[in-house]
């Protein structure tokens, strides 16, 4: 297992950035043709949902 430490701010941030690279994966996923990427995507997807379900939501800028 790999820990990082984060701010509440800077995983905030991380939550922000990534919520709509997950959208944009899952576009990718509906437009691929081929199966063998679109696994890839699929699993990609997983983990990316894994991470950002265990940051904060949205911390006020200080």
């Amino acid at each position: 297992m790999v820990t990082i430490s984060l701010s509440e701010r800077e995983a905030s941030v991380l939550r922000e950035w990534l919520e709509p690279k997950v959208v944009d994966l899952r576009k990718e996923e509906s437009h691929t043709d081929s199966p063998r990427f679109r696994e890839t995507l699929y699993e990609v997807e997983g983990a990316l949902k894994r991470l950002v379900d265990q940051l904060p939501r949205a911390v006020p800028a200080k």
